[in-house]
């Protein structure tokens, strides 16, 4: 199986892509690589022997045989377009999520117990969670249920931690 994400460097394709790596799953990669943030998510897939990076979808068809068993993924318009020899297979409408490489800004908070706080009234998902249950069924090829879990405040702010790590992180590039 081989898997395109697009953009891969965006940061649910790239907690996507790293989870496709994970299950050892050749992924190819378009993103044109605009800021840090995509420069440094590069750094921790690019050296992965089943990944391959492309600048644009027209890259990979030049340099990449289509083959039956290859999947593609873009993250579009709030959701992901599941698609197999060109084919819509799937759209999944995105749910609210968080999680590391998030861009915080889009959410209005300045300081970590107000992320905590945006995440519990608005029961965002964590990017971690969420995954699961996409790799799930897309690998066995079953339609997407997503449910709602209910996280506690401590495994939240645990999580938020580590997002705002990532955030200091990409301040200092």
């Amino acid at each position: 199986m081989m898997v395109t994400v697009n953009p891969c460097f965006h940061w649910i394709g790239y907690h996507l892509t790293s989870s496709l790596l994970q299950e050892g799953i050749e992924v190819i990669g378009i993103d044109p690589i605009v800021d840090a943030k995509s420069d440094l998510l590069y750094m921790y897939v690019g050296r992965n022997s089943n990944f391959q990076h492309f600048f644009q979808r027209s890259d990979k068809e030049n340099h990449v045989q289509q083959s039956k068993d290859e999947w593609e993924v873009d993250l579009v318009d709030g959701g992901l377009l599941v698609r197999q020899e060109d084919e819509e297979r799937d759209w999944i409408e995105l749910p609210l999520l968080y999680g590391e490489w998030m861009d915080i800004q889009k959410t209005g908070v300045q300081e970590k117990e107000e992320l905590v706080q945006w995440i519990m009234e608005h029961q965002a998902i964590y990017i971690g969670n969420f995954l699961e249950t996409f790799m799930g069924n897309f690998l066995d090829h079953q339609p997407l249920i997503i449910q709602q879990r209910v996280e506690d405040k401590d495994t939240i702010t645990e999580r938020v931690d580590a997002l705002w790590n990532c955030e200091q992180l990409l301040r200092k590039i």
